[in-house]
């Protein structure tokens, strides 16, 4: 493939990353997941947030200046053809999970309440909807200025559905990392950015537990981060009959203080 022709793939990828991204904002789901609906749409955004990192390490995000910027990080014609078709891949993961909803909506003997959907500024606990809301935001910075595709909301119903979705794309994204191994060392950056980002805001337990299995990257990203902070709490003793356990980390001298009971 001539250099032209690489870069007019490359600027269809840029399209096809862009729509995938756009994608997770029409899901909703449905209010029989009951407490299981917070883990399982911080999950869907954990997802998002990792194939949106592949497209900045890859150069698919921001504003892309021209077509010839982009075969640089392709390299060839056949990782643009298998990065198209996993993009592609993933927009029909959308579509056929979009054909699942119409089809459960339109079965006979449904309740009005079996296509109740939960709101996601209502229904998430307050640390969930923060979380999801910065990851959120995160994944659609990092979307470009190529055209997107019209869509509708839709929502999943069966959580059995809706699981197999986010396996399948976390599947597909894996491999897109894959198959660009050179960018990875951007991608462990763009991972300690995000959890300084979030960490602020004191969700690293929670993302940690969202990401686990799902995002190998970031999990060690969150590991790294924790390991470095030696927590040294403050401990106030009042009184003279003071016993029982106490645990802590000492740092410096520790004076006129007795542990364990009458000397």
């Amino acid at each position: 493939m001539e250099p032209a022709a690489l870069a007019v793939g490359g600027l269809a990828i840029a399209g096809l990353f862009n729509n995938a991204i756009d994608c997770f904002e029409y899901i909703q789901i449905g209010r029989n997941f009951g407490q299981r609906y917070q883990i399982g749409l911080l999950k869907l955004d954990g997802a998002r947030l990792r194939l949106s990192r592949w497209g900045q390490s890859v150069g698919l995000s921001g504003e892309l200046e021209d077509e010839q910027s982009l075969p640089q990080a392709f390299e060839s014609a056949d990782n643009v053809n298998k990065a198209e078709q996993m993009l592609g891949q993933i927009l029909d993961l959308f579509a056929d999970a979009e054909g699942i909803s119409a089809k459960f909506k339109t079965r006979g003997g449904r309740a009005e309440q079996d296509l109740l959907v939960h709101n996601t500024q209502t229904d998430l606990e307050p640390a969930a909807l923060s979380l999801h809301n910065k990851m959120r935001d995160l994944s659609i910075k990092r979307q470009n200025q190529t055209p997107l595709r019209q869509k509708a909301k839709w929502a999943l119903y069966e959580e059995k559905h809706f699981k197999r979705l986010i396996e399948d794309i976390t599947s597909l994204v894996s491999d897109l990392i894959k198959l660009f191994p050179a960018a990875q060392a951007s991608q462990k950056q763009l991972c300690k950015a995000e959890v300084a980002e979030m960490g602020a805001k004191g969700h690293l337990p929670m993302l940690g537990a969202i990401v686990k299995s799902q995002d190998k990257l970031l999990e060690e990203a969150i590991a790294e981060a924790v390991n470095q902070k030696t927590p040294v709490p403050d401990i106030t003793f009042s009184g003279s009959q003071n016993s029982g356990f106490q645990l802590a980390t000492n740092a410096g001298t520790i004076s006129n203080l007795r542990w364990g009971g009458n000397a």
